[in-house]
């Protein structure tokens, strides 16, 4: 593994150890915490550009994303509930981003060779840097905290890292060269992490079963908890509907308030409840980072053939 994956590896786990202990105390994480993960990450890029005498065009791309990664930070977003907002200054920002990101492609892409690989593989850090603010809007990643963390982790590993002898999942060297664009490492990061996500419902299950409470479906969900006083971080998957009558919701829909909820329970007699934790995304996510650098993509081990 050479300097600068170990590096990323000790920076990223360093930072995710933190961001997963304060998501689990307040399923919260400092917005300042991604901003200084990021800007090591483009600190790191431009050294490792440096000493390696990259072309001016992959330098290109460092303040191109730097204008995409603080724009999640700082400034009025463009969008807001009340639609869209033309403001000049952060369009001019992102337009000076696609004219260096534009520019610089034709400019390598052009004459071709080792350059133009290694320019294509680094221009999928701009691409995902709007691909993960994508999964935000569409709703694949649930809070802004999940999609600046996958932000500012593309921008600490921008490229598959030198780690040999990991990942001890590399794919086949005839394939690995386009899942290095089309597969981009942190998006390994992202997979990982959602396939470590879907152990939970296991997690549920034994919990359940060592307390002998085995009820289905809910039993996958979550665990039932006494009402008073009501456990926090956590959504009631039982409510009263308004025909007075308690309904189990397995899905419950974020927002809302379920201390209220859980009053309405309390009226009817009712002292437990089953309760669905709100699981902290970093937890897994840290998982999925230390994956993705030591056994690489585990999506891909899984598939048969």
């Amino acid at each position: 593994m050479d300097a600068f994956a170990a590096t990323r590896l000790a920076v990223g786990a360093g930072f995710l150890l933190a961001a997963a202990a304060s998501d689990v105390r307040t399923r919260k994480v400092r917005r300042a915490l991604w901003v200084a993960l990021g800007t090591i990450g483009l600190l790191l890029l431009g050294a490792e550009l440096a000493l390696g005498n990259a072309g001016i065009e992959r330098f290109a791309l460092l303040p191109a994303t730097a204008i995409l990664f603080y724009g999640v930070f700082f400034g009025t977003p463009l969008f807001e509930e009340d639609g869209f907002h033309a403001r000049p200054g952060r369009l001019a920002l992102f337009g000076i981003a696609g004219a260096l990101v534009l520019g610089s492609a034709g400019s390598v892409l052009g004459r071709g060779g080792p350059e133009a690989t290694a320019y294509v593989q680094l221009a999928t850090m701009p691409a995902m840097a709007l691909a993960y603010q994508l999964f935000y809007q569409v709703g694949l990643l649930h809070g802004g905290a999940d999609a600046s963390a996958m932000i500012a982790l593309t921008l600490v590993v921008p490229t598959y890292p030198e780690a040999s002898p990991f990942p001890v999942l590399a794919p086949d060297p005839l394939v690995g060269a386009a899942m290095r664009i089309v597969f981009p490492f942190s998006l390994v990061v992202f997979v990982n992490a959602a396939l470590l996500f879907v152990l939970v419902p296991v997690a549920y299950l034994v919990r359940n079963a060592a307390r002998g409470d085995l009820a289905f479906p809910q039993a996958l969900l979550g665990h039932r908890a006494r009402l008073d006083p009501l456990p926090a971080h956590v959504w009631l998957m039982e409510k009263v509907d308004p025909r007075g009558e308690p309904v189990l919701v397995l899905f419950p829909r974020r927002g809302g308030n379920p201390e209220e909820d859980a009053n309405r329970l309390r009226a009817r007699g009712r002292t437990t409840a089953w309760v669905q934790p709100k699981v902290p995304f970093m937890v897994p996510l840290l998982g999925g980072f230390v994956l993705a650098f030591v056994a690489g993509n585990v999506l891909l081990a899984l598939l048969p053939g």
